[in-house]
């Protein structure tokens, strides 16, 4: 009969073991599914802010080259100006001096057919 005690008390205590394990099994499982929803919508928030922040990214490129072609546009207009007006001080320097013009680009002639050489 102590046998059969033994076995009994044995028994009973295997028996709290797995209910407590089936309690912690639940627990778990429960705790891993909540995670896994966490996770796929921590991952759907971070992939949103990804899209948003490639197409902020991408307007300011956009913009950045607008901007940089309207920069050059105008820096370019700027020196076209600016040649012109030279061209028209030559222009009327060539007109308002002919000979002095003439000796300067004999001058200039003589001076590189020496260079040449």
């Amino acid at each position: 009969m102590a046998t059969s005690r033994s076995v009994q008390k044995e028994l009973e205590s295997l028996r709290e073991e797995i209910a407590g394990l089936r309690q912690d099994y639940a627990r778990l499982n429960g705790r891993a599914k909540a995670t896994t929803s966490e996770g796929a919508e921590r991952f759907g928030s971070i992939r949103e802010e990804l899209a948003d922040t490639i197409d902020a990214i991408r307007e300011k490129v956009a913009d950045g080259s607008g901007a940089a072609a309207e920069e050059i546009a105008a820096q370019l207009n700027e020196l076209r100006g600016i040649a012109n007006e030279y061209s028209d001080k030559t222009e009327k320097t060539l007109a308002a001096h002919p000979l002095a013009t003439l000796a300067g680009v004999a001058a200039i002639g003589y001076l590189l057919g020496r260079f040449g050489r």
